[in-house]
């Protein structure tokens, strides 16, 4: 069982996190990586999206001390959608599928199970990012979804998240 706690926190105001200097960061992962190491910043971008492509181009402004920045290398580029808020991460162990629907399984205050459909995000270190359908607190089945069905008793047994029962997204 997983316990879940995150201060609540109302939705992103709908706009692009920017930096101290007023620049909206960009991250950049080369070919060969695995993560986003490489740290930037959009410089300009056009005003127009190309109807064909779905496409808008802009151009990125990244530090290349080491040299491994080189052109025609292909890298992916993640730019954040909203300013940094606190989200509600659940392991990808835990979220199950019923047809279309996502869910977890949670616990009631008198340790029965308890479907609850969920409304999921992004991945993020391998937990998902929770929308809605969850509140901060809850207990959820972690380890043997398929054991147990909704209305059955469990023995809940706690286990402590990779950050001392608190993750908070950083995007």
């Amino acid at each position: 069982m997983n316990s879940l706690c995150c201060t609540p926190e109302p939705a992103a105001a709908k706009k692009l996190g920017v930096s101290d200097g007023g620049k909206i960061p960009v991250e950049l992962q080369l070919a060969d990586e695995s993560e986003f190491p490489h740290q930037g910043y959009i410089e300009s971008f056009d005003n127009k999206l190309d109807p064909a492509t779905g496409s808008i181009l802009l151009r990125a402004v990244f530090p290349n001390s080491d040299g491994r920045i080189v052109p025609g290398l292909f890298a992916r580029i993640r730019i954040p959608l909203s300013e940094r808020h606190p989200a509600l991460l659940v392991d990808e162990r835990a979220i199950g599928t019923d047809q279309a629907n996502k869910f977890v399984l949670t616990l009631t205050p008198t340790n029965t199970v308890q479907y609850q459909a969920v409304e999921l995000g992004p991945l993020i270190d391998g937990q998902r990012v929770v929308r809605s359908g969850l509140e901060a607190g809850e207990q959820i089945v972690l380890n043997g979804l398929a054991r147990v069905r909704p209305g059955m008793p469990v023995t809940p047994q706690e286990e402590i998240a990779k950050s001392e029962g608190l993750k908070i997204a950083q995007r």
